[in-house]
Order: structure tokens, then C-alpha cells, then sequence
């Protein structure tokens, strides 16, 4: 089905984009922009339109309703946003459980080395750890894919549709 190949596929490369984040990224977000993480935007929406391309062009010959595209690029966002929300889970409980600490850690030691007072380093240090705890980052990767992935369906769906022209007689 083609769905779960570009679903499966787009999960695979986003995963690939979290770990990067989460390894090298996260770690030194301080000195990184914050708009990093709209790189992680692009592998559904090309996952999407590539899905929705081949569902139009090797099974309908050339031809999609709206209705089937869209569709076609929901059912790969679900696919994706479920292998995601699996990943961070298993990552942050399996992989790195200490992930949030390390973040803290990190935080604390660049705000000493900027001679930062104890209250701003405490605020800062708790900030991060919320912003990247467990329930957050679930939360935040599931909605950013959901809506991101519908309005990228509903777009690109809109591009792609063509419909058969009825003679008329």
C-alpha cells in the first residue's frame, strides 16, 4: 500500500532527523537557532506529496479525486505521527533516559560560564527541562505532525486532484 511505504519511509527519515536533534542538536541548542527543528517539516510533506503522487499516477493512471489525496496524505501523517510519538517514547525511556538531565546540566554550565545570577540559572535550567521533558516533546512532535501533516494534505491534495472529464452527450 502506498500509504504505509511513505509513511514507513517518512517515519524512518524523521526518526533519523530526531536523533540527529537529540544528539547533537539539543545539546547545543544555545548556540543554534530555535527554527532548526522546521527541518523536521519537510520529510512529511515530501513524504506526503510523493505518496499522493504515486496513489494518482500508478494506481488511478493520472487521475485522484481531492477526497482520495487527501486522504492518502492523512493516513501517511497518522503513520508517521504514531511511529514518532513511539520513537521519543522509547528513546527518552530506553535509549537516553537522562536526556533531560543532560540538557539541564548543559544549560547551567553555559549560564555559569556568562556569570549569570542563581535565580536566572534556576529559572533557565527548569525551563529547558520542562521544554524537553517526556510529556512535552510527545505532545509537541504529535500535534506539529497532525496539523502540519493535514495542511500539507489538504494542499497538496488540492495541487494534485485531477478528476476524469464526463463526455456529455
Amino acid at each position: 500500500m502506498v500509504e504505509f511505504k511513505y509513511g514507513l519511509f517518512s517515519s524512518f527519515l524523521l526518526i533519523i532527523w530526531l536523533i540527529f536533534e537529540y544528539t547533537l542538536l539539543a545539546p547545543n541548542y544555545h548556540y543554534l537557532s530555535s527554527y532548526v527543528s522546521i527541518i523536521a517539516l519537510l520529510v512529511p510533506v515530501a513524504g506526503i506529496y510523493f505518496g499522493i503522487k504515486e496513489r494518482k499516477y500508478k494506481t488511478n493512471y493520472g487521475y485522484i479525486s481531492f477526497k482520495e489525496a487527501f486522504k492518502t496524505g492523512i493516513v501517511i501523517t497518522l503513520i508517521i505521527a504514531v511511529s514518532v510519538v513511539i520513537f521519543i517514547y522509547v528513546y527518552y525511556e530506553y535509549i537516553n533516559p537522562d536526556f533531560v538531565n543532560t540538557i539541564g546540566a548543559e544549560t547551567e554550565r553555559k549560564l555559569l560560564r556568562e556569570n549569570a545570577g542563581r535565580d536566572e540559572i534556576n529559572a533557565s535550567v527548569d525551563a529547558v527541562k520542562f521544554s524537553y521533558s517526556l510529556n512535552i516533546q510527545l505532545i509537541q512532535k504529535l500535534i506539529f505532525i497532525l496539523l502540519g501533516g493535514a495542511a500539507a494534505s489538504f494542499v497538496i491534495s488540492m495541487l494534485l486532484k485531477k478528476t476524469h472529464r464526463h463526455k456529455t452527450k
